[in-house]
């Protein structure tokens, strides 16, 4: 877990020596279970430079969750391993391991991480030039996102769902309104994400001003 805020503050060395330690750890337990994290965590840090290798790494922890029968744990891994095979340059392999994930998430009632799923799914149909279909995912994913109270996410997929209707020319109105969303979201966590987005609906004012 160490590596995750450790990867936050660009400290990637360390990282690198925290999930080192804990792979050691976990193969001396023997625990399926925490194994499989450590492989989880390990394709997170891979996801900033080497999408090959963070494929290995999540494909490891859900054949390790497979066989732990740890079925919520092998449906994250499938969702991390789908968003490394879209930002890879994959996205129609992405949407079946994606929808797979989907699916074993909603029958496990876990709809904050179903969510989660079905906004990568939007993202993988708009790098497929399916755009309809990413904005349905989108919408979806983000509202359902808010009813489970999960801003940040929420947020994300806001930005996402008004950049793919500005680029398809959708209603501005409604563009406006995802993005006034976000920011209220990204001020009240402090982010600093609020700053590009105050700049961003302030450069709309001057255009239709």
């Amino acid at each position: 877990l160490l590596s995750r805020p450790l990867m936050d503050l660009g400290e990637y060395d360390a990282a690198r020596r925290e999930l080192d330690t804990a792979q050691a750890c976990a193969e001396v337990s023997g625990d399926l279970v925490v194994r499989a994290s450590v492989q989880e965590f390990s394709g997170r840090y891979w996801d900033r430079t080497d999408p090959v290798r963070a494929m290995e790494a999540y494909r490891s922890a859900l054949d390790l969750n497979t066989a732990a029968d740890e079925g919520r744990g092998a449906a994250i891994a499938a969702y991390f391993l789908g968003c490394a095979q879209d930002a890879a340059g994959n996205p129609r392999e992405a949407l079946e391991t994606l929808r797979g994930a989907h699916d074993q998430l909603l029958a496990r009632k876990d709809l904050r991480m179903a969510a989660r799923v079905r906004v990568a799914i939007g993202t993988a149909h708009d790098h497929l030039g399916e755009t309809d279909e990413a904005v349905r995912a989108l919408r979806e994913g983000a509202a359902a996102l808010r009813d489970a109270e999960a801003t940040h996410y929420e947020a994300q997929a806001l930005v996402a769902l008004a950049d793919i209707q500005e680029r398809a020319q959708g209603d501005p109105q409604e563009v406006r309104a995802h993005l006034e969303r976000a920011l209220e979201i990204y001020e009240a966590g402090g982010s600093p994400r609020a700053g590009e987005l105050r700049e961003r609906l302030t450069e709309g004012d001057d255009v239709t001003g």
